[in-house]
Parts: structure tokens; C-alpha cells; sequence
């Protein structure tokens, strides 16, 4: 494996093992408040930490998705960087909802200051932010993922990868149950992704991933 594709590698694995943390952390004091009864409508503590965990995670998914892009072969790399753009929207839009939640949405509600700001508010009735939250999670993100499918191809967690992806796709797109997408599929894609990064170069026999230490590639179309 050359210099450029260990980085590439490296930058995959510990910014999908970073995502994966984020994710496994947000399910557990989910849960917790859901068995508490503070999940509906969520308290103000729980937005904060969703808001707090959401901003933290979107720069996370564009640098994971810049490494599978750096180490996509020629022949899928334009899947890859089609993902690679669409995830850089998702950021936006989410970055924008978040920090006008944890900044401007909170001062103004701790100053009494409620004029105008019911459509920004995280579940409000008319929520521009809950459409922009949508917007990145389904929209966005269900298209990057829906783009990163073919790049998995060979091994049997190659076919995991590609099947979790589009079933993020299928759910987020749909939005009928995309929360479920956001909180769980995405998780276990992350997951599964961080350990590809790490082990696929040497385990997936047909798998898009080079043979340590040879530089030569297995596939020409996927992970280098």
C-alpha cells in the first residue's frame, strides 16, 4: 500500500470509528430518555445534546466520506466523489440548523425574546430547521449513501457495506422512517466501514482493497 493510500485509509477508518462512538453514545441516552419518558417531546437537555452531537458529526462525515473518495479506484471514483458532494450539502444544511439552534434559537428564548422564532425552533409547528434537519438526513445523506453503494463489491463485508448504504438510501429517501435511518443504519454502515478500512486490505479476497505491502490493486473499480 502506497503513502497516499494508507492516509486515505487511516483518515476512513478513525473518522468512521469517530462517527460510529458519536453514533453508539447518542442511541444509548436515546434509549435512556425514551425509557425515562423524556424522549416525547424531547427535553431540552436531550435537544442540546442532539444539536451538540449532529454538529460534531457532520465535519466527521465529510472527512470519512474524503477518504473513501481518496481511496476509491479510477473506474467508481465518480460515485465516490458524487457522494463525497452530496455529504458536503448534508453538512451544510445541518451545520446551519444546529448552530442557529445551539446559538441563536437559545439566546433568544433564555432573553424572552420569542418574536418570529417559532419556525426556528428544533419542533416547532412551521420548523424551517426540522425541514433543513430532513433536508441534510434524508435528502442528502440518503443520496451520498445511494452513491457509495457501488463502490462495494467482492467479499461478504463488501456486501454488507453495499447493502446497508442502499437500505439507508431506501429509508432516509422515503422518509417515512428516517429517524430510524439516522439513528441506527447509518451507525452499524459506519461501523462496518471503519473495520473495512482497517482489515479489508488484507481479508477481502476480491474486495476493492490493495494487497499490503504489494501496492498492487484487487480491483481496479473499488477501495484501493
Amino acid at each position: 500500500m502506497n503513502e497516499q493510500a494508507a492516509r486515505a485509509h487511516a483518515l476512513g477508518f478513525w473518522s468512521a470509528l469517530v462517527i460510529t462512538l458519536l453514533g453508539a453514545a447518542y442511541f444509548l441516552v436515546v434509549l435512556g430518555a425514551l425509557l425515562a419518558g423524556h424522549f416525547s417531546p424531547p427535553r431540552e437537555w436531550l435537544q442540546l445534546f442532539g444539536g451538540i452531537v449532529s454538529l460534531l458529526a457532520c465535519p466527521v462525515l465529510v472527512a470519512m466520506m474524503a477518504g473513501l473518495h481518496a481511496a476509491t479506484g479510477p473506474a467508481r471514483k465518480v460515485f465516490s466523489l458524487l457522494a463525497f458532494g452530496f455529504t458536503l450539502l448534508f453538512a451544510a444544511a445541518v451545520s446551519i440548523n444546529r448552530f442557529t439552534q445551539l446559538g441563536v434559537v437559545r439566546q433568544s428564548l433564555a432573553a424572552c425574546s420569542v418574536e418570529g422564532i417559532g419556525w426556528f425552533l428544533p419542533y416547532g409547528e412551521r420548523s424551517v430547521m426540522l425541514g433543513l434537519e430532513f433536508l441534510g438526513w434524508s435528502w442528502f445523506l440518503g443520496m451520498a449513501l445511494l452513491c457509495c453503494a457501488p463502490l462495494f463489491s467482492g467479499g461478504r463485508r463488501q456486501r454488507w457495506l453495499r447493502a446497508l448504504a442502499l437500505l439507508y438510501a431506501v429509508l432516509a429517501l422515503t422518509s417515512a422512517v428516517g429517524f430510524l435511518a439516522w439513528g441506527l443504519v447509518l451507525y452499524v454502515f459506519t461501523g462496518l466501514l471503519a473495520a473495512h478500512f482497517r482489515w479489508g486490505g488484507d481479508r477481502d479476497h476480491q474486495g476493492p482493497s490493495v494487497r499490503a505491502g504489494t501496492g498492487v490493486s484487487r480491483s481496479a473499480g473499488g477501495l484501493r
